[in-house]
């Protein structure tokens, strides 16, 4: 067995490796079967975006062993020391000792402190985020061969069984700036960003699970950004980026082509429906071939300290009036829309987004239903 083919088996087991370092931590160092049961379920239900299976492995064998609670009790110990040092300094009876002793005590903790953080840095924060930058990488190639191997079954159809996979749409502007969540967001417009943001791509990668993958025409290998325009702090401008969907590589000459190809086949099509050009092409094709009813077309999002997509929606609006379309007005949350075979309005489809999961794992859900809904309407097929 090859690198490439171990690769691909670890891959297989993206949500079951956490769950049976849950298990086999969780009974090993005597916890509770419940507590074990939930951590376990919690790894398979969860959609992270930023964490692969190495990384979840790690934090849960590190949380439920040993180490974690003796992390905490050491903690506690220097707290405590630190403490009564600072009170015994005051105990002394003159202010002349007091204050000076005191303020080397600062001088000392401050030193401490400064080496401590740099060994947490070179020690754990920096393998850690390198852990993140390589999984990161591991995880797209693991899409990209998946999306590689889709369009060769489509493109050869003797070398298998047709695939079943979704299909993503969209201009290629909008990579890495369709943020549809962000952490840590800016206090007013005018003070540097310092949110990291999460495109809309790669919660949609994750919500569709690895045999019904989500793909798109794009540059194999292409991890999408979370670092916002103008932040350049360590660690985020250095190993925050996060995979996307797969892509297959296409140029100026065969894309079309094979847009036509994969959305004929596509079961699903998830198309960002902004009025650039490429894009224009694919919607007036869609609606030409009487695909439109397969797509969910997505309302971007507008989050504080990204871009604003209110005034592209609303030419991509006169796009879709002009197919007979009748698109909502532009709601800065953003929405997920269809339309029916046989009508002309988009409607809102129904969200789990605001049930109490995470969000891919919420539009996990909702695709699922999607797909399943699709193949009823086809009489079983597929």
């Amino acid at each position: 067995m090859g690198p490439a083919s171990l690769l691909r088996a670890f891959f297989v087991v993206h949500w079951a490796l956490p769950s049976a370092a849950a298990v086999v931590s969780g009974l090993s160092f005597g916890h509770h079967p419940l507590l074990v049961a939930g951590v376990a379920l919690a790894c398979v239900a969860l959609r992270p975006i930023h964490m692969g299976p190495i990384l979840r492995t790690v934090i849960v064998v590190s949380v439920l062993s040993p180490l974690w609670s003796a992390s905490l009790e050491l903690y506690e110990w220097m707290v405590t020391k630190v403490i009564e040092g600072w009170e015994f300094i005051g105990t002394f009876p003159s202010i002349f000792l007091r204050v000076p002793g005191r303020l080397l005590y600062i001088v000392l903790f401050l030193v401490v402190a400064t080496v401590a953080g740099f060994l947490q840095v070179v020690l754990i924060l920096g393998p850690l985020f390198a852990l993140i930058e390589l999984e990161s990488r591991g995880r797209q190639y693991s899409r990209d061969r998946r999306a590689g191997r889709v369009m060769a079954l489509l493109e050869d159809p003797t070398g298998g069984p047709p695939p079943r996979f979704s299909l993503y749409l969209r201009p290629f502007a909008t990579t890495g700036h369709l943020a549809s969540n962000a952490v840590g967001v800016q206090a007013s417009a005018t003070e540097q960003p310092g949110n990291i943001q999460t495109d809309f791509e790669a919660i949609l990668a994750a919500a569709f699970p690895a045999h019904l993958p989500l793909i798109a025409l794009g540059r194999p290998g292409t991890l999408l950004p979370t670092r916002p325009e103008g932040v350049n702090t360590w660690p985020i401008n250095r190993t925050w980026d996060i995979p996307g969907t797969g892509k297959v590589a296409c140029t100026e000459d065969d894309w079309q082509d094979k847009v036509k190809l994969l959305a004929r086949q596509a079961e699903l099509i998830v198309i960002v429906p902004l009025a650039f050009a490429g894009t224009v092409w694919e919607i007036r094709w869609l609606h030409e071939n009487r695909l439109l009813d397969k797509c969910v077309f997505v309302m971007p999002a507008t989050m504080e300290g990204a871009r604003d997509y209110s005034g592209a929606w609303k030419q991509a609006t006169r796009v879709l009036r002009s197919l007979g379309v009748r698109p909502p007005a532009y709601q800065e949350s953003g929405r997920l829309l269809m339309v029916a075979k046989g009508q002309d309005v988009m409607r809102s489809l129904p969200s789990f987004v605001h049930a109490p999961l995470p969000r891919a794992t919420a539009l996990l859900l909702q695709f699922a239903f999607l797909r399943r809904r699709r193949r009823e309407l086809a009489g079983g097929r597929r």
